[in-house]
């Protein structure tokens, strides 16, 4: 009588899960920063602008370049599930809107972002869907705070975000 036996390396799934959980940990890092960058640009804006905030607007900038570097590393990982999948796209589009060019790029990457998030399996974890939700939220945030400074006038400081 034969015998089917699957072998699975144990360390081919630990690797799997620890990517899987390095994309998700990194994922939600990336939209901490993004909420603190975005915090970093209101305080900035409601400073002025002014040289004697000079350190404000270094800290806003820095903050827009930590996220894309985040950004960037999350897209590197290689995703081993449709969960890994969404959250590397989303991660994509992030980047994407922090280094738009113009309000409407940013307007164009949030309606692809709401595109990808009800694309998605609703057979993915609910924590993997509440992410993709706060990562449209993220990029609606982007694009009002850089559409209200178009209409202030002070679109040219504002983008792109992470020059």
């Amino acid at each position: 009588m034969p015998k089917n036996i699957n072998i699975t390396s144990p360390f081919t799934a630990k690797a799997g899960a620890q990517s899987e959980k390095y994309l998700f940990d990194g994922f939600c890092e990336l939209l901490t920063r993004v909420l603190f960058a975005l915090e970093e640009e209101e305080w900035a804006q409601e400073a002025g602008w002014d040289i004697a905030f000079r350190t404000s607007v270094a800290d806003a900038d820095a903050a827009w370049k930590l996220v894309a570097l985040q950004a960037d590393e999350l897209i590197r990982v290689s995703p081993l599930s449709s969960s890994d999948l969404l959250l590397r796209r989303m991660a994509g589009l992030i980047k994407r809107a922090v280094s738009a060019a113009t309000v409407g790029a940013i307007c164009d990457i949030h309606a692809k972002a709401m595109e990808c998030r009800l694309q998605a399996s609703q057979a993915l974890p609910a924590a993997v869907h509440d992410l993709a939700f706060e990562a449209e939220a993220c990029l609606e945030q982007m694009f009002e705070h850089a559409h209200a400074c178009e209409a202030r006038g002070i679109d040219d400081s504002i983008l792109p975000l992470a020059a």
